[in-house]
């Protein structure tokens, strides 16, 4: 998680401009010459064909330089030369293509500073001034520093992503902005977007801004953000912050978020607090939600963990979040201990559910151990839940063995069952099995 992609970033805030609608166009009409060329390099663009959506635009804006269309022509031009760019092979191409993009996006600014493409182009640039600082051209980092420092209200999307930039160059200049934002823009957006932003980013100072705006800040998404986000930084700091946030939150929605969190940490010690919790949390809502963290974990520890919680408690509803969790487990462990459920002196209801999740495997294998669980159970209940486990195992094992049982199993209502959902299984074997068994009649 700590290395997403940029376009990931520029998706989250909605502003690449290739988000922007390729249809917007202005309602007055155009000559039929016009429209036909502004439609190919649209039609490019949809393509992915960049060095053809070039060579559109560029004749476009050299034929009608004061079109109707006013910025949106050279917005393309300029994204098309940068996608171009990225396709090339050729170092210096790149350069120059981009260096290309970023003269259009200056005309665009100087001419049409006032567009609705201007926040866009904007948005642009600091992408394109980003690879050429990168590629040498210094001369280019002042959009980026600009950027990061200005910037207000509409604009300060841009000034998120040009920090963002920035932080990779100058992060003793970034981060202070930052904060900055984090702790005093009054828009809520704004604060969850820089909480993003920081968090892509390795400083020490990081994991304790997160931990106070998660007790904090006065928006409650944006709370849940900074726990997120701690989660995903991973540091045994931002661990040890996320286990005081538990034990000092009173929100349950935010101790939740806490626990998934521990849940995305790998570490032993969060595994333990899972647990932890799960066994001894007052509140119930929130053990059966470690519960069910602990399922989805890969720690080797999980399958001996929810069975001695198994064994240790009472409650039904609880026991069966438990074999739930069990269920969720890509672990012979975890099967192993479902089948000792189902065979065991559990309550039937219990053993149901043992035996549904014991399906949920599916495979042949899966098939033969419903099979030798429906021998061996002498519950009507748990027998029609195996039934129906084997149903949905597409196996030809699991068919097999519905078909055993709709010839010997004694009990009326197990057989009809059991020939109920043979017919429902769409397969010209079944079709026969179920013919031989009327013409027996």
């Amino acid at each position: 998680m700590k290395n997403l992609k940029k376009f990931v970033f520029f998706l989250l805030l909605v502003l690449l401009g290739a988000l922007v609608p390729l249809a917007a166009q202005s309602g007055q009409p155009a000559g039929d010459k016009a429209q036909k060329m502004f439609q190919a390099g649209k039609d490019a663009i949809y393509k992915k064909e960049w060095s053809q959506a070039v060579k559109q635009w560029e004749s476009f804006n050299f034929q009608f330089p004061k079109s109707q269309w006013g910025a949106e022509p050279h917005y393309w031009l300029a994204y098309s030369l940068n996608q171009a760019a990225k396709e090339s092979g050729d170092f210096d191409k790149q350069t120059v293509a981009r260096e290309k993009a970023m003269a259009e996006i200056e005309q665009l600014l100087q001419r049409f500073g006032e567009s609705s493409w201007a926040s866009d182009a904007r948005m642009l640039r600091i992408e394109l001034a980003e690879y050429l600082s990168a590629a040498g051209k210094t001369q280019y980092k002042k959009y980026i520093t600009g950027s990061a420092e200005n910037g207000s209200g509409s604009d300060m999307d841009v000034k998120l992503v040009a920090l963002d930039a920035l932080l990779q160059m100058d992060e003793e200049k970034a981060l202070p902005i930052l904060k900055k934002i984090i702790k005093e823009n009054k828009d809520k957006n704004i604060r969850a977007k820089a909480i993003f932003v920081l968090s892509q980013h390795d400083d020490p100072s990081i994991p304790p801004l997160l931990g106070e705006v998660a007790r904090t800040d006065s928006d409650h998404y944006v709370r849940e953000q900074a726990i997120f986000w701690l989660g995903q930084e991973g540091s045994e700091a931002g661990l040890r912050i996320l286990i005081d946030l538990y034990a000092s939150l009173q929100d349950r929605k935010l101790r939740e978020k806490v626990l998934f969190a521990f849940s995305q940490n790998e570490s032993e010690a969060s595994f333990r607090k899972l647990q932890e919790v799960a066994k001894s949390d007052p509140d119930l809502e929130l053990r059966e939600k470690a519960i069910f963290w602990i399922g989805q974990s890969d720690d080797k520890a999980a399958p001996g963990a929810l069975l001695d919680m198994y064994k240790a408690n009472s409650d039904i509803e609880l026991k069966k979040k438990i074999i739930f969790s069990l269920g969720q487990l890509d672990d012979e462990q975890g099967t192993a201990i479902l089948k000792e459920i189902a065979t065991g002196n559990s309550d039937d209801r219990l053993k149901a559910e043992a035996v549904f999740w014991i399906g949920q495997n599916g495979g042949e294998a899966s098939a033969n151990l419903l099979k030798a669980l429906y021998d061996g159970n002498t519950s009507f209940a748990v027998k029609e839940k195996i039934l129906f486990s084997l149903s949905q195992n597409d196996s030809q094992a699991a068919l097999k063995h519905l078909f055993a049982i709709a010839r010997n199993e004694k009990n009326p209502e197990l057989k009809k069952k059991a020939v109920f959902w043979i017919g429902q299984a769409d397969s010209e074997e079944a079709a026969k099995f179920l013919q031989q068994l009327i013409d027996q009649e």
